[in-house]
């Protein structure tokens, strides 16, 4: 007669048993050897039963002899792809996806149900979960594979709430490493000229001004037509009564990201290819902004505006990939790795290098040289040589 289990024991599965110095829940394989299954009891349980099933299938009940003894019965069982439209329907109303998103669960589910079309419920273990992640989802990126196990460890999750499932094998699924971002690709001249003629007039503003200037999106975005003197926090143009040798102004950004540094206060010359851009850029609407569009919906004003049509920085940047996109010119890359607007300014950058114009300056990086000191109100701005880039 089996000496009965003590009472650590008396709820585990067979050769579980739970070590009570280490805390731990140790099993017992088919060929002797003892291993740990770790601390948390459910977990422990959950693989001792799954390997007892698989391994041990002449040891006690099984899920499969209760399944055989049911339809035995005639008590037909629905395979999982059969649950998998009420379970949407239920993940939907509870947690309210976005429509993009709600559309991506919809044609991963309908890989579920195809895949699980002949497959019980109580059947899936974690060798169908790689079954099915190397049918779909084997050459994804790390980020993909991990969201795509991700929604299968939700559905599962929704099927043992609705006591459809005992155990989430998609759970003991381990995710991939995610490997460093690639290096964002360079934006070319050419490249820049496409997009560009592609854009918005609006957008073509705001791409000019960063090519000029070798400014962020924020900077842009915050430029007015006039200022009556450079202010801490403001960007904007102090023009002269009278052109000096070609200087119509001087365009003075405050650039946000270096705000404690000298470097930061920026004078910049407005010759005649920044005049131009501005006056280009005036089409009848009433706005102090130079970067500016009507809204075609009546949304909330962003919190990075002050003007109803100032055009929010994250605005720029998301039309620039859009229209980038639309022309497919870097269709071979991934997100990731496709230029943004912010790539201007390396553009920029490296065009005024070329011409012999140190960018430093104009870029407010505080090892800047060559350039001069510009006093007014007790704050120190940075004045850079008049250069222009010729885009077109």
């Amino acid at each position: 007669m089996a000496r009965p289990k003590n009472h650590a024991n008396r709820h585990l599965p067979q050769f579980v048993r739970y070590e009570a110095n280490s805390k731990d829940y140790r099993f017992t394989l088919i060929n002797g050897v003892r291993k740990s299954l770790g601390k948390n009891k459910d977990i422990a349980i959950q693989i001792a039963n799954e390997y007892n099933r698989i391994m041990r299938p002449n040891t006690g009940n099984t899920v499969d002899s209760l399944i055989d003894e049911s339809c035995d019965k005639g008590i037909p069982f629905k395979p999982f792809a059969a649950h998998v439209d009420r379970l949407m329907q239920i993940i939907t109303s509870e947690e309210q996806p976005s429509k993009q998103l709600k559309e991506t669960m919809k044609n991963d589910a309908e890989r579920v149900k195809l895949f699980f079309s002949d497959i019980d419920t109580n059947n899936i273990g974690l060798e169908q979960v790689n079954d099915y992640l190397n049918t779909y989802h084997a050459n994804v990126s790390a980020n993909v594979y991990n969201r795509k196990l991700g929604f299968l460890e939700k559905l599962f999750a929704y099927a043992i709430d609705q006591s459809l499932m005992l155990d989430n094998p998609a759970s003991r699924k381990m995710k991939k490493r995610k490997t460093k971002n690639k290096e964002r690709t360079r934006l070319s001249l050419d490249a820049f000229q496409q997009v560009h003629a592609a854009a918005p007039l609006w957008l073509q503003t705001a791409m000019d001004l960063a090519l000029q200037t070798a400014q962020a999106r924020l900077e842009v975005s915050r430029i007015k037509y006039s200022i009556k003197k450079p202010k801490e926090g403001i960007c904007g143009c102090v023009w002269f009564d009278k052109p000096q040798d070609g200087i119509y102004g001087k365009l003075f950004i405050h650039r946000q990201k270096v705000e404690e540094k000298e470097a930061s206060y920026i004078a910049i010359p407005i010759g005649e290819a920044i005049k131009q851009i501005i006056d280009n850029s005036r089409n009848g609407m009433l706005c102090p902004y130079v970067v500016h569009r009507r809204p075609i919906r009546q949304n909330k004003q962003s919190e990075l505006t002050d003007h109803r049509y100032q055009v929010d920085p994250n605005y720029i940047s998301r039309t620039f990939s859009a229209v980038r996109d639309s022309l497919n010119l870097f269709d071979h890359l991934e997100m990731s790795q496709r230029p943004t607007f912010h790539e201007i300014r390396a553009l920029s950058a490296r065009l005024f290098n070329d011409m012999g114009v140190d960018p430093q300056g104009r870029m407010a990086h505080t090892d800047a040289k060559s350039t001069k000191i510009y006093v007014r109100d007790h704050l120190e701005w940075t004045e850079v040589p008049h250069a222009e880039i010729q885009s077109k």
